[in-house]
């Protein structure tokens, strides 16, 4: 037998019951030396090799675990870590592991020994037999060959050479990396996380799927939910992978062509006959093999299949939706714990990319190609402009960027390459359902016109009556040379009949695609001016401002442009856009002795802070509710009508970014960027008297007496003095970090690496330090480019305020924590902006010495 295929034995055992190893080893000899198992304990340690971990690594690496149990072996703190390991690993990789009893002790009052097959049998210790070599031979040799052959026999299984090719099937990913032959489903995989569905509690436990797997034995009967694309079959693949690993017989099964009509044993009898090589079921224990039944929702009969499967010990079924194993008998469903897949919140979209860009063996700006493909994807998910349109899943994301990165466009075509992702997905649904490129045409009217009745109509979605009148009015304008029935069987991916027999389209993306279509298509059409008017001066709706940039990826014309120039124009109109020049802020840079100082951190890593920031939009992009409902006319209205249009305008510009005039760019970008400055000056006109900073610091002085009053963590209690100190220092940071937030959001909503040129050329223009701070956010987050020595000459010129520099030096320590550089570049940074480097780590080690 090949050294591979012998399985290793681990030894836990009291060094007072050595003799009985003794016996142990020269009873099982046969099968140590037939090559079928390879015995270690302690003894086996060398001279010179470290005593713990050469029994810790023997132990992860085991196939077998024996623990020799006796009063010795329950008094040694040693053995009860080996114990407690060697039952963790049972769970985890389901490993055996077999107590065997040498003495009498109360091996039984330990719930997870006695819970376990132990030898001899019934648990009577060895000592207590008359003929030892009788109970050695006869119960313990005999039980663990027993073991040692099921064992064996399992792990001995090879997948065909087929289905190893599925299990790293990437499907249409395949061949579309540029730099990679083939990609295959290991070089991409990023652990989803999960909702746990527990319906005794109010919320859902979020776990990520990697945890899922490492304890997969704790759980025995799964239900995996995912909405269509959200990676359930990729995750059958993991799942079956891992079971593998742990020395199990997983199975998959997909019977979706024929609704699993099938007798459910005969199907995974067949189908472990062609996953596995030479495969003999006969051989292989029942408890051990593992079913995988994927798209089970298609299932006709499902209860009867389930009540099948619970011959099975364990089984993982997978489905569309949490209800959608509909049965009667709930005791049955009731022994699966259900989890469901959820969308990628920005961290295992930061992963997922990562993993795509750094593919490639070619030398490549790897956080450039990351954070250029973020930028994309947060655009294309609809996330730049709202809550989103697009599902968060692997598939449409890496779909997204293979897309806009390789696919060439038809040349004659109106639409933007963003605009070409979209539409895209679209071909790609219709093809899926057998739809013919010469039949294309006539869904696309379909939809179109679906959509924009269901715009018209002010609805959501349509009932079966409001349906049949579309249908009519559609029958009566056009000619559909397609049945029904076929026609909407064929888009049933992308609109679709729920099970209350309503219709609606399945995605955000897609309805608004369309409707936009219909629009730019009749933009001519005087009757649909004041619905277009509509649109463009209500873009706070994020319905409004989603179909107005996807009217701006249908068409070129500038009839939508120039409606939105008009709007953003009168936005905050009566202010002029802020400076940050030392006369604007004067008021601002008295205080400069209490606002924050930059510095550059030097225990962080780039990797590190990138974390730490993800996890801040994880909660944030969690946290997010629905739109909520604000006042026509109020403050709050007009500045999210303000933040919104400048939001479209930039998601027009970067779409736009090589067929609009360089002077019209120029022209957009500018008055973009002073809607978001003019609201900058509305602030400093709240808080520029001394008045009004007093009336603001009044005000947060009382809710912080009262909140140091409620505080019940016993902390010290301060005078008025110290509380309004504090509620001072407050006030001005938060305006401080306002004047940053604002000049981040006119460089994330309009900055592109497509128009630094354009973007460089207006602010040299405006020349103020508030164009200067925004035209180097630019280039420090899109080009990657600090040019630290214009910086240094600027921030010394006589009207940059002292706001404004210590704005900008921000910034670039932002770019530094995130980017990576090296002790010289930082020392030049120090240098030549007066940054300081060390200042933390003096600080630290000044604490350090003061507690010593």
């Amino acid at each position: 037998m090949e050294e591979e295929t012998k399985l290793k034995l681990f030894i836990s055992y009291a060094h007072k019951d050595e003799a009985c190893i003794d016996e142990f080893n020269r009873h099982v000899a046969f099968l140590e030396k037939n090559g079928l198992i390879e015995i270690w304990y302690d003894r086996e340690i060398l001279p010179g090799e470290e005593l713990h971990n050469e029994i810790n690594e023997n132990l992860e690496n085991a196939d077998i675990i024996c623990l020799f149990m006796s009063v010795d072996f329950i008094y040694s703190d040693y053995c009860t870590d080996e114990k407690n390991k060697a039952l963790k690993l049972r769970t985890e990789k389901g490993i055996p592991v077999i107590p065997i009893i040498l003495s009498s002790c109360p091996w039984q009052d330990d719930d997870e020994i006695s819970d376990l097959l132990v030898l001899p049998k019934d648990g009577k210790p060895i000592k207590n037999f008359p003929n030892r070599d009788e109970v050695w031979h006869e119960h313990v040799y005999e039980g663990l060959k027993k073991i040692t052959k099921k064992v064996s026999v399992i792990k001995q299984l090879k997948t065909t050479e087929d289905f190893e090719k599925f299990l790293q099937d990437a499907e249409m990913l395949t061949k579309a990396h540029f730099q990679k032959e083939r990609v295959l489903l290991d070089d991409i995989f990023v652990y989803p996380d999960l909702d746990k569905f527990d319906f005794s509690k109010e919320d859902d436990e979020k776990i990520n799927s990697e945890v899922l797997l490492k304890n997969l034995l704790d759980y025995p009967k799964i239900v995996i939910t995912g909405e269509n694309q959200s990676g359930k079959t990729t995750f059958c693949k993991k799942l079956f992978k891992e079971f593998r690993e742990k020395n199990f017989v997983p199975v998959y099964i997909n019977e979706t062509k024929n609704k699993f009509k099938r007798d459910i044993d005969k199907t995974i009898s067949r189908s472990l006959s062609e996953q596995y090589q030479g495969m003999d079921i006969k051989k292989i224990d029942k408890d051990r093999i593992i079913p995988i039944i994927d798209d089970f929702h298609f299932a006709m009969n499902k209860e009867r299949h389930i009540n099948d499967l619970s011959a099975y010990q364990r089984c993982i079924l997978v489905v569309d939706d949490i209800f959608s194993i509909n049965i009667s008998d709930e005791k049955l469903i009731g022994t699966f714990t259900r989890f469901k897949i959820r969308e990628f919140l920005p961290s295992l979209r930061y992963d997922l990319i990562k993993k795509w860009v750094m593919l490639t063996d070619k030398e490549i700006d790897n956080y450039k190609s990351i954070d250029k493909r973020i930028e994309l994807i947060k655009n294309i998910l609809g996330r730049t402009i709202g809550s989103g349109i697009m599902p968060s899943y692997p598939f449409f994301i890496l779909s997204a960027i293979v897309t806009y990165d390789t696919f060439e466009m038809p040349l004659e075509q109106e639409i933007t390459s963003q605009g070409y992702c979209y539409q895209a997905f679209i071909y790609f649904y219709l093809r899926k359902q057998g739809v013919k490129n010469d039949e294309i045409d006539i869904y696309i009217n379909f939809l179109t016109e679906l959509a924009f009745f269901i715009y018209k109509e002010k609805k959501y979605e349509l009932t079966p009556q409001d349906f049949k009148l579309f249908m009519d009015s559609y029958s009566e304008k056009y000619n559909l040379p397609i049945e029904p029935e076929i026609l909407l069987k064929n888009l049933s991916l992308i609109a679709s009949k729920d099970n209350f027999n309503n219709y609606a389209f399945n995605y955000p993306y897609l309805y608004f695609f369309f409707v936009a279509k219909y629009l730019a298509e009749h933009i001519a059409d005087d009757k649909l001016d004041e619905l277009i008017e509509n649109i463009m001066k209500n873009l706070h709706v994020d319905e409004n401002a989603y179909i107005a940039v996807f009217i701006s990826h249908h068409s070129r014309n500038d009839k939508i442009l120039e409606k939105i120039e008009e709007i953003a124009a009168g936005l905050f109109e009566e202010y002029e856009p802020a400076t940050l020049t030392k006369d604007e802020v004067k008021f601002f840079d008295e205080q400069e002795d209490i606002l924050v100082e930059a510095v550059l951190n030097p225990n962080s890593t780039v990797e590190s802070e990138r974390k730490n920031r993800l996890d801040v939009e994880d909660g944030l992009e969690e946290s997010e509710e629905q739109e909520e409902t604000i006042s026509d006319g109020s403050l709050q209205m007009e500045l999210r009508r303000a933040i919104k249009t400048s939001e479209v305008i930039g998601c027009i510009i970067k779409n736009r970014s090589g067929s609009l005039e360089k002077i019209k760019l120029e022209y957009i970008f500018k008055e973009a960027m002073n809607v978001h400055l003019r609201i900058l000056s509305s602030y400093f006109e709240l808080i520029k008297n001394e008045e009004g900073q007093n009336a603001i610091i009044e005000v947060m002085s009382q809710n912080l007496k009262k909140s140091i009053e409620d505080n019940e963590e016993g902390l010290r209690e301060l005078n008025d003095a110290e509380v309004r100190k504090l509620a001072k220092f407050i006030f001005w940071n938060l305006s401080f970090l306002i004047v940053n937030s604002i000049i981040d959001k006119i460089v994330h909503s309009l900055g592109s690496d497509k128009l630094t040129l354009i973007e460089n050329k207006v602010c040299d223009e405006v020349n103020t330090p508030a164009a200067f701070m925004v035209k180097h956010g630019i280039l420090m987050w899109y080009d990657k480019n600090l040019r630290k020595k214009e910086i240094a000459k600027r921030i010394k010129e006589r009207d940059f305020s002292d706001v404004a520099e210590r704005g900008i030096k921000f910034m670039v320590v932002n770019h530094v924590s995130l980017h990576p550089s090296n002790f010289r570049e930082r020392q030049q940074i120090e240098n030549d902006l007066g940054i300081p480097v060390q200042r933390l780590l003096k600080e630290s080690l000044k604490e350090s010495d003061n507690t010593n």
